[in-house]
């Protein structure tokens, strides 16, 4: 698979028969190939998650489906959106019939997290599903976020996720990595695609260097600048 960073939270990967674009808000997207199918996911509606421009990708290509969460206002959804909830599966095609299975997860801010398996891959994309503590919040409201993300963790455990993408936000301070890290104790993760950094690519570099022990075997991909490619062979 090809993997791009577009920006922020915005990633593509780019299948032999479709492409998954997600949380698209600002950026370059590439030029798709207009055979394949694409599927856009949005995994809430907070403005650097969502962009209703995703919707003009139906004038250039063919073959566009919308995954978006429930909590997106309906006067956004087109014939071609699949609405997602929390804690259900929904199952979609690629131009070759091949099934794509969707989990939804319920997110600690907003939406939904996805776990998707296709092609006898799991992509796990968080969202902002992510242990939200800041030193500025009451002990109770940060005990409340443990819970509930703990709870969504449960739902990985034990899962085999070849590549995954989950926040690492230097706004939280001493506790950027608790999130990302407490799933990769949770799930046996292969790839982990950093995001929701803003514009402190830095914070991944940071993350290797203080908690390199704690990785469980997971390549942390370098992110670098927007735009940027890799290719992942699973």
């Amino acid at each position: 698979m090809k993997v791009t960073y577009i920006r922020h939270s915005g990633f593509l990967i780019e299948w032999e028969s479709c492409y998954f674009l997600f949380d698209y808000y600002k950026g370059t997207i590439p030029k798709l190939e207009k055979d394949k199918k694409v599927i856009v996911f949005v995994s809430h509606k907070h403005h650097d998650h969502f962009n209703p421009v995703i919707f003009d990708l139906t004038s250039d290509y063919p073959d566009v489906e919308f995954v978006l969460s429930s909590d997106i206002s309906a006067n956004k959804i087109t014939h071609r959106a699949h609405v997602v909830d929390p804690g259900n599966e929904y199952s979609l095609t690629d131009t070759m019939e091949n099934i794509i299975l969707i989990k939804t997860l319920k997110s600690t801010d907003s939406g939904v997290a996805f776990l998707i398996e296709y092609l006898g891959k799991t992509i796990y994309y968080a969202g902002d599903l992510n242990w939200w503590l800041w030193s500025g919040e009451s002990e109770q409201y940060n005990a409340d976020m443990t819970e509930m993300f703990n709870q969504q963790m449960e739902v990985l455990k034990g899962s085999s996720i070849d590549v995954a993408f989950a926040p690492l936000d230097p706004r939280q301070e001493e506790y950027y990595y608790y999130g990302i890290e407490k799933l990769l104790h949770t799930a046996s993760v292969q790839y982990i695609f950093p995001m929701h950094f803003w514009e402190k690519p830095s914070i991944i570099q940071r993350f290797k260097r203080e908690r390199s022990d704690k990785l469980q075997g997971a390549k942390v991909m370098d992110i670098n600048e927007e735009g940027q490619t890799w290719i992942i062979k699973i």
